[in-house]
């Protein structure tokens, strides 16, 4: 009898902790919050690897807060040495044989994943957040969780995030049958005591001349739209251009987590009725419409970029 009530108190007392530690456990959407909060909050330097079918790319980014500001820095590791330096709201670039220089930014945005700046209260809507269990990355406990469309418009991601800090270890965008199109992959993480002296080598460093950014066309000067769109995706910005005394419009939409291009210009008489071409996450897709060539280039499926193409309305 001492016995059984021993077995019945050890039970009783593991079900207590197990319960207390599920209520702990931070669902999803709070770790996908900690994970875009501590991308910006935190000091740390991580090497990572950024993967596509056709290239494998190496990087070191290190970011600091300091007296209210943010400094960042991103590396090439592998070939031709490159250097993108933030001093909080401008992101200077510097390449080999290229004049460097300087644009209006609150971030570096090249080479990292759009998952990490997503709004996921947002993003809610049109996506699912499950949880799948722990894994290790870099040497790091990580939450696993898959992020996967309510719709077959568009692709999946499954991130990784480290358990203890939030920063984002692992990250794979997949198509719906689970193939990898582009992975984000932390090597190294080191957490503030690599980070002496990153402010001081950024303010030395002399600012490149400013870019003017192209301005937005008033919506007025559009005589075109896309007559249908995926369910959460928005225009976020109209420019035109002349290239060669050809003026070309382009249209950028996205609905928080991936981004497309829409450019129209006058069909030439060498224009083929419509081309497609895929590699990776980016699908390019084209259609000669009414004298028009309607060009698609972003992150979604061939089925939908040709009918976002397809559905553009002119007045």
């Amino acid at each position: 009898m001492k016995k059984i009530a021993l077995k019945f108190t050890a039970l009783s007392l593991s079900l207590l902790l197990s319960s207390i530690a599920s209520a702990e456990e931070l669902s999803a959407k709070q770790s996908l919050d900690k994970m875009t909060q501590a991308l910006d909050n935190l000091n740390y330097e991580i090497a990572f690897v950024q993967t596509t079918p056709a290239n494998m790319d190496s990087f070191r980014y290190r970011h600091i807060k300091q007296d209210k500001k943010t400094y960042a820095q991103l590396v090439t590791l592998d070939g031709r040495q490159q250097e993108i330096i933030q001093r909080d709201n401008l992101v200077s670039y510097f390449q080999p044989n290229t004049q460097a220089f300087t644009l209006n930014s609150g971030n570096i945005v090249d080479a990292m994943p759009a998952v990490v700046r997503a709004n996921f209260d947002k993003l809610s809507s049109v996506y699912d957040f499950i949880k799948l269990g722990k894994d290790r990355v870099a040497g790091r406990f990580a939450d696993t969780i898959r992020i996967i469309p309510k719709d077959d418009f568009r692709y999946q991601y499954l991130v990784f995030i480290d358990e203890e800090n939030g920063l984002l270890l692992r990250g794979d965008m997949l198509d719906r049958e689970g193939k990898l199109l582009d992975q984000f992959r932390v090597v190294t993480l080191y957490i503030d005591d690599r980070l002496r002296g990153l402010t001081e080598y950024i303010n030395k460093v002399s600012t490149p001349p400013l870019l003017k950014e192209s301005k937005n066309e008033q919506n007025s000067d559009i005589t075109w739209s896309a007559g249908w769109l995926p369910q959460g995706f928005s225009l976020i910005r109209y420019t035109q251009e002349t290239l060669e005394n050809e003026i070309i419009d382009s249209a950028l939409y996205s609905d928080g987590l991936f981004t497309f291009t829409l450019f129209v210009s006058n069909a030439g008489s060498n224009n083929l009725p419509e081309n497609t071409w895929k590699q990776g996450a980016y699908t390019i897709y084209s259609e000669v419409s009414g004298g028009k060539e309607i060009t698609f280039i972003g992150q979604l499926p061939i089925a939908a970029a040709k009918r976002i193409v397809q559905e553009v309305k002119f007045r």
